[in-house]
């Protein structure tokens, strides 16, 4: 069975379309969801450390089915805030999805600190699931660095590789030089993960482009899923490695956009479909005219049954929608028709 690993940056839409995944679908799902910042200031550690922790919860508990189990990266928290006093950021998430009843995967890196690798390996026990190394690929790693990562395992975390699941991250692959280059990097990684017996390895990339100004309106503008192209190669010579993307979304920071747009799956391409907001009240309901030209330009390719965002967007199409007009809604939308794309593709064609 091939799993899919979306990295999700813990989004309200993310949230949305992830809880809506098809119950035939979840076995084949298995995401990495970001811990993110609520906030901007650095004025209360402490303070805003426990409100990204209480806006993750609550999104948990509102949209996830009690019995899936995904992975958290407390990364994002621990970068924008440091430390906070008491316990750390994973032991927070920890506790939290525990008093829910869920079951998490802690995420580590091999650069996280002492505390996180202790921290890890304590909400790994506790959860009874093991634990995911995530590899930002950065180069070959020296003799040195993997026997220092390997006593961390053992005697910080108290894991053995056989209960870790390794996630290389080769980060953008948003132009063919990188594709060119991110590909002979996972190559190279993969012969490097061959030194440890992994639970699984997952290849992950993204190709989405961080920012869509440039992109005409009132016409589809194709972009190719480089990384989907990536996993290609890779899986022809090392089968049994999982695929992992960033969704519908770059790995790199996007800019907010005012602007209705639609970010569909279909094949090796995403269609972005985009409109100008125009002005008054009603400005966001350019939406539902995009969603108008998706039905009609890949009805043939596309069933309502599909996803439960092609049932959205034929709401929207029809000027009905349940959903609010708003950015985080289409987002979602896009969102919940990939995800059902890549593992529909994954068991058909063995290809994302």
């Amino acid at each position: 069975m091939t799993v899919y690993m979306p990295i999700l940056r813990g989004r309200a839409g993310d949230f949305l379309a992830l809880g809506k995944v098809a119950e035939e679908l979840r076995p084949f799902v298995r995401a990495l969801i970001e811990v993110m910042p609520a906030e901007r200031t650095r004025d209360d550690e402490n303070r805003t450390v426990l409100q990204s922790v209480a806006v993750f919860e609550e999104r948990v508990e509102e949209h996830l089915p009690a019995e899936r189990v995904f992975a958290v990266d407390c990364r994002p928290v621990l970068d924008r805030y440091g430390h906070p006093h008491g316990c750390g950021a994973v032991t927070m998430v920890s506790n939290v999805m525990e008093r829910l009843g869920r079951r998490i995967i802690p995420v580590l890196r091999p650069t996280d600190e002492d505390c996180e690798f202790r921290d890890a390996g304590l909400a790994a026990r506790r959860h009874g699931r093991g634990a995911c190394l995530r590899v930002p690929w950065a180069g070959p790693r020296t003799a040195a660095e993997d026997a220092r990562l390997s006593r961390r395992m053992d005697r910080l975390a108290n894991l053995r590789f056989t209960d870790v699941d390794l996630v290389i991250d080769l980060w953008a692959v948003d132009s063919d030089a990188r594709l060119r280059n991110r590909t002979n990097d996972a190559l190279r990684s993969l012969r490097w993960a061959s030194r440890f017996p992994m639970r699984s390895i997952t290849v992950a990339s993204g190709a989405f482009p961080r920012d869509l100004d440039a992109m005409p309106f009132g016409a589809p503008v194709p972009v190719p899923r480089r990384d989907a192209a990536l996993y290609r190669t890779v899986a022809a010579s090392h089968p049994g490695v999982f695929y992992g993307d960033y969704g519908v979304s770059s790995p790199r920071a996007e800019p907010r956009t005012p602007h209705p747009e639609l970010r569909y799956t279909f094949d090796d391409y995403w269609y972005v479909y985009r409109c100008e907001r125009g002005d008054g009240a009603g400005a966001p309901g350019g939406f539902d005219d995009l969603c108008k030209a998706v039905v009609a330009d890949l009805r043939s390719a596309r069933g309502v049954a599909s996803s439960w965002g092609d049932q959205e967007i034929e709401r929207f199409a029809a000027g009905q929608p349940l959903l609010p007009r708003r950015p985080g809604s289409w987002y979602a939308c896009g969102m919940s028709h990939h995800v059902a794309t890549v593992v529909d593709r994954l068991n058909r064609l063995g290809r994302p």
